[in-house]
Order: C-alpha cells, then sequence, then structure tokens
C-alpha cells in the first residue's frame, strides 16, 4: 500500500463560491490522523497476515484561486510482519497536482493522470471556513482501514 492515500484528489471548476465569489484558497497543514497529531503511526492489516506499517510526518495542501490544488505528503512506511519489529526505509515524499471543486461545505479533489493511473479516482471530503478533513478507506483485500486527515488553513492569498 503506498501512501496515495488521501490524495486522488480533485477539482473542475470551482462550483460553489465563497461569499466573496471566490474560491476558497491558502495552504492548509495536516493535524490529525484518525484524531490523533501528526506525526501518526497507523498499522493496517494485510491479506497476507502481514501490515502496512506507515508514519505520516506531514500533509500539505495548496488551494489556487483558480481552482488548482498540490497536496503533497511525507511518510515512512514498511510491509512487516505483526510483531516484527518497525525497520522504515527512507522518508518518501509524494506529491498531487489537479482540479478541486466546492459545493457548500462538501469538496472534491480530482488529481490530474499520473504515472500510476490515467484516470485517479476522486476523493471529497468538507471544507468549513479554515477547517478541512478527508476521509479515505484503505482497501487491502476483505480488510478495510479509514483513515481521516484533519487539515487547518494557515495561510491564504
Amino acid at each position: 500500500m503506498k501512501l496515495r492515500f488521501l490524495l486522488a484528489l480533485t477539482v473542475l471548476v470551482p462550483a460553489s463560491l465563497s461569499a466573496t465569489g471566490a474560491a476558497p484558497s491558502g495552504l492548509f497543514v495536516g493535524t490529525l490522523l484518525n484524531r490523533h497529531p501528526l506525526p501518526r503511526i497507523e498499522r493496517v492489516p494485510s491479506q497476507d497476515g502481514w501490515e502496512h506499517w506507515f508514519k505520516l510526518e506531514k500533509a500539505l495542501i495548496t488551494l489556487r484561486p483558480e481552482g488548482r490544488f498540490i497536496a503533497s505528503f511525507r511518510y515512512y512506511r514498511q510491509h512487516k510482519k505483526p510483531k516484527a519489529p518497525v525497520r522504515p526505509g527512507p522518508l518518501l515524499n509524494e506529491t498531487y497536482k489537479g482540479k478541486f471543486r466546492v459545493k457548500g461545505t462538501e469538496i472534491t479533489f480530482i488529481p490530474d493522470p499520473n504515472k500510476r493511473s490515467r484516470k485517479p479516482p476522486p476523493i471529497v471530503g468538507t471544507i468549513n471556513g479554515d477547517r478541512m478533513s478527508l476521509p479515505y478507506v484503505v482497501a487491502e483485500g476483505q480488510s478495510k482501514h479509514p483513515l481521516r486527515l484533519d487539515m487547518k488553513r494557515t495561510s491564504s492569498w
């Protein structure tokens, strides 16, 4: 499981605008993963009896006024036996770009095609003022592990 998690993010053209007539914009920084502060470790059972261990260090999403986004994640990961010691490899970085749209308090991220997928699936979350929440379900065989990333705007344009 790569941490492509949280970022099949989406947008076409902002579907709804704020009271000022502009799409939401600014830098949003991850604050919580599954209600725990970052950095946060999660373990996701895999079909083979092992587990996917990952530690999310940082999550950033920039919403641009023209309806585009850039999302980046820094994390460690390891596929290991459940009781084996953790020996994560190097710090990994993933970046996604694409469009987003907002309708009421719903925000939809539509990532641009990339090397892994010609049509990455959208991710739908909520946005309310300077707060954003993005749910994501990691599916591994029959196992499903829900994740929720909460973010806070730290600056605007």
